[in-house]
């Protein structure tokens, strides 16, 4: 069992962009790992490891929008779900800057965060250092607990829109693309890259190096391999296999880190007008895409986001978001329950979608606006004054209008209201629960008891 210090070691870390807005026009739906065991119960594997950041910088004419897939713990996407933003977001970017520079304060923001998330843990790894060189200490579990720790990483997809040009940058196998609307219907253009050994131009990075992979020291399976449960040979976090990659026996002969920080980027990409949807998600929800489906993945998980952009006019992004992830978790689960003679599993699955569909006086037939109610068909006529107000009282309840405390959700942040035994429960300015409490009675009692010189405090 990890040291309880250890299990609560990302609440240590705070977020330095706490006051930053979060992008209206976007939203995120996840869902927690489980197995489904045999006697019916459902049960985690593990903590939810995942993490996502939405913010928007109206000065600046910038929105950073991240996915981040933990294993091992959730130390390092929380630490860099909390760091990565302060390095792009508090003024560095402004909208004249040249594209080169753009990637390369990028790039210098994934590197930064990770050596510094390396320097934060640095007790840690002095204490796994001695544990491992004393044969007596060797044995204790709590290196076993410092060897999960230190062993703990994160695959990440990042997206900077700065002045209407959009950057993608990666680590990892986060998934991202972008959906274009036409006359054809939805195309999809990838942006990501995985950086994995099944990578081609990875492999070859790594055999340069000095990486020489033999039948001995090649994986099985995901567990057996040198360089994480994921074979990444990109992410935040993972030390063995980066400053401490000499203790691995097929990695002793690098020259330098085999794994890095430092991300493939796409772009600049111009936001056009057929640019509908900007989509990241963790690699989990396209696998269970892919295995309920005949089609694409990236382009099957497109239609059901249109699919649910449509049945839910009214509502926020994350809910539509939340929405589609449970419907491919129900699909998941029955594809699973009707072929699998095993237990079903699944990972974290984290989704966040952008949407650029912009207010129009007419929207196209079979492209509902999310921003605004589609139009009446006899648009001659004006609507019902009762029905508008109905419909927009709808929307400010379930639009992501009122502020959320950042720090407080890592996840999904459906609404302005937070729910709790069906009953909603609207927020204040400061995204405070608002009292619901009526302490006035007692008020009244208490100053009537004063009044008549009663000093018996038992009302």
């Amino acid at each position: 069992m990890m040291d309880k210090n250890l299990q609560s070691y990302e609440q240590n870390f705070t977020s330095w962009t706490d006051d930053v807005p979060t992008c209206k026009d976007s939203g995120v739906g996840s869902s927690s790992n489980e197995v489904y065991r045999k006697d019916g119960r459902r049960v985690p594997m593990h903590s939810y490891e995942d993490r996502s950041f939405r913010f928007r910088r109206d000065e600046y004419n910038l929105c950073l929008y991240g996915v981040f897939d933990g294993f091992n713990g959730a130390q390092v996407s929380d630490f860099v779900m909390k760091r990565l933003p302060a390095e792009l977001v508090l003024g560095q970017l402004v909208p004249d800057i040249r594209d080169d520079l753009v990637k390369d304060m990028i790039r210098q923001a994934f590197v930064s965060v990770d050596k510094e998330y390396f320097g934060s843990i640095g007790d840690k790894l002095a204490a796994r250092m001695v544990m491992r060189s004393d044969q007596q200490l060797a044995r204790d579990s709590k290196l076993a607990d410092l060897e999960e720790l230190v062993s703990s990483g994160c695959a990440a997809t990042v997206a900077l829109i700065l002045n209407n040009k959009i950057f993608v940058s990666n680590v990892g196998d986060c998934q991202a693309f972008l959906c274009y609307g036409g006359n054809n219907g939805i195309t999809v253009t990838p942006l990501s890259i995985d950086h994995t050994l099944d990578n081609e131009d990875e492999r070859l990075r790594l055999q340069h190096l000095g990486y020489k992979p033999t039948a001995s020291n090649v994986p099985t399976t995901t567990h057996d391999s040198p360089l994480g449960p994921h074979w990444y040979t990109r992410c935040f976090g993972n030390y063995p296999v980066k400053g401490g990659y000499k203790e691995i026996a097929c990695l002793a002969s690098c020259g330098d880190d085999p794994v890095i920080a430092e991300p493939e980027i796409q772009g600049p990409i111009p936001v056009g007008e057929n640019l509908e949807l900007l989509v990241i998600a963790t690699k989990s929800v396209c696998d269970a895409v892919q295995k309920c489906s005949n089609g694409e993945p990236q382009k099957e998980l497109a239609n059901l986001l249109i699919h649910h952009l449509q049945d839910e006019p009214s509502s926020s992004l994350s809910t539509v978001a939340q929405s589609t992830v449970d419907h491919i978790v129900r699909m998941y689960t029955e594809h699973e329950e009707s072929d699998s003679t095993s237990l079903i599993k699944r990972e974290d699955m984290t989704l966040l979608v952008r949407n650029f569909r912009h207010v129009k006086s007419d929207p196209t037939p079979g492209h509902p606006n999310t921003h605004s109610q589609p139009q009446s068909p006899n648009t001659s006529q004006p609507e019902n004054p009762a029905l508008i107000r109905k419909r927009e009282e709808k929307t400010l309840t379930r639009s992501s209008a009122r502020p959320r405390p950042t720090r407080s959700s890592t996840t999904t942040e459906s609404s302005g209201i937070y729910v709790a035994h069906g009953h909603e429960l609207p927020v204040d300015e400061h995204g405070r629960i608002e009292p619901y409490v009526d302490f006035g009675p007692f008020y009244k009692l208490w100053n009537e008891k004063l009044e008549n010189g009663d000093t018996n405090h038992n009302i």
